[in-house]
């Protein structure tokens, strides 16, 4: 497997992979909020302002991308732990197509222009019509995205154990207030001194591009001045509940949701991570897991049921919708499925297909060129030095007496059930979120 060939100057970070294995060159720009240094609102709306499809005209915009045979230019937010991760992504067709290494150029010098442009012309100038749309969309992802139950009964677990720093209607309040005084243009430049990491996937000579990239983005980024960085409005942390604290919230929906979370106690990378990959794979990542297995497809008290891993802040979710009627079931038979592989009740066949579930499931994704930045990225956030090579071998290597370890050392830390509000009609506490 191929590696990257990184180059740094300040906060400005190249990486470039050469490779025929593609028919199209990759470019990701990816800006980085550390530790919520700006407020997440606040970064996702100037980032979502600076590359809109209309920044620089939506004309002027499609007539380039038009020129390069580029798709739709993306724009991704992501967070890992407290850090905010901006991709911003564009695909150049290479192959038979001429041109390729002036239209690589091309697309890299658009994505500066967009990131830049608005400091060269000494403001952050853009409309009240395009400034509002932002706010709008903002606002509708203050309190997560409501037709997504899965993400807003996890992320209700991870503030209410104090691994959120900041409430999204604590950063919602302080977008609110830097639009209404002005203080955008503020924040744009905190934006403009966070680190860049660029990276580019393709048919070329690496210190060709490694050359072209520095030559298009430096200039830029030494130009660019922080100033004076403006308060952030203060929060407290929630404060940290007793292991295996249970959540009932009421809320207008038709099933009930559940997110059961454990703390790990491993972290990305470390020597046990592996042992802990490979839990969860057996325990609920895969169609094959156990808890797949078990409640949806032999009891069928479950619609969906899955394990996320969260390498940033060293938890395990277990997430699922059932009806009201099979909510005691459904936690009773998650613990119990937990504590047999705690007891070492690992069948060698089954851990064998686990193996070679996750060998197969890194491998593939492994051949997906956003998949290759993503584990790249995750690598230098974590500071590992971990390959996929290294991992892979890792994996192959754990045994079922290691898997029953690190399962046991794992706690329940919450369990948080949105629970439908037509269905309930004895006395419950009011759960508020400050």
């Amino acid at each position: 497997m191929q590696s990257f060939i990184s180059e740094q100057y300040n906060r400005l970070s190249v990486h470039v992979m050469p490779t025929r294995k593609y028919a199209n060159d990759y470019l990701h720009l990816c800006i980085v909020n550390e530790q919520g240094r700006i407020p997440s609102a606040v970064f996702a709306v100037i980032v979502r302002l600076l590359f809109r499809q209309d920044s620089l005209g939506k004309r002027k915009l499609q007539q380039q991308l038009w020129s390069m045979y580029a798709d739709e230019l993306r724009c991704e937010l992501e967070q890992k732990g407290e850090t905010q991760l901006a991709s911003i992504q564009l695909r150049i067709p290479t192959g038979l197509l001429p041109g390729t290494e002036a239209r690589t150029r091309d697309a890299l010098k658009l994505l500066a222009d967009m990131m830049f442009e608005p400091s060269l012309r000494g403001g952050f100038d853009f409309n009240e019509v395009q400034i509002q749309e932002e706010l709008a969309w903002a606002e509708h992802h203050a309190g997560y995205d409501v037709s997504d139950w899965d993400k807003v009964v996890q992320g209700r677990s991870l503030e209410w154990l104090g691994y959120v720093g900041r409430s999204r209607e604590a950063d919602l309040e302080q977008l609110q207030h830097c639009v209404r005084d002005g203080k955008l243009q503020q924040w744009y430049r905190e934006v403009l001194c966070s680190p860049i990491h660029i990276h580019v996937i393709g048919d070329f000579q690496s210190d060709v591009m490694i050359a072209q990239v520095m030559e298009t983005f430096l200039p830029s980024v030494v130009t660019a001045e922080g100033g004076e960085t403006p308060s952030v409005i203060g929060y407290q942390p929630t404060e940290r509940l007793e292991e295996g604290e249970m959540m009932l919230e009421l809320m207008d929906v038709q099933q009930c949701k559940i997110n059961v979370t454990f703390t790990t106690g491993v972290t990305y990378g470390s020597p046990d991570y592996p042992a802990l990959f490979l839990f969860h794979s057996l325990f609920g990542a895969t169609p094959a897991s156990r808890l797949q297995s078990k409640l949806r497809e032999r009891k069928q008290w479950v619609y969906q049921i899955y394990s996320t891993l969260d390498n940033y802040r060293g938890t395990l979710h277990v997430t699922t919708g059932t009806s009201s009627g099979y909510v005691t079931e459904v936690l009773e038979a998650i613990d119990a499925e937990w504590l047999r592989i705690c007891s070492g009740d690992i069948q060698e066949v089954e851990l064998n297909r686990a193996i070679q579930n996750v060998m197969h499931y890194v491998q593939v994704g492994y051949d997906l060129p956003e998949q290759v930045v993503n584990l790249h990225i995750d690598r230098l956030l974590n500071q590992v030095q971990m390959t996929t090579p290294q991992f892979l071998e890792a994996i192959s290597c754990v045994t079922a007496v290691q898997v029953a370890e690190v399962a046991s050392g794992m706690k329940k830390a919450v369990t948080w059930i949105l629970y439908p509000e037509s269905e309930y009609s004895a006395p419950v506490q009011e759960v508020t979120h400050e």
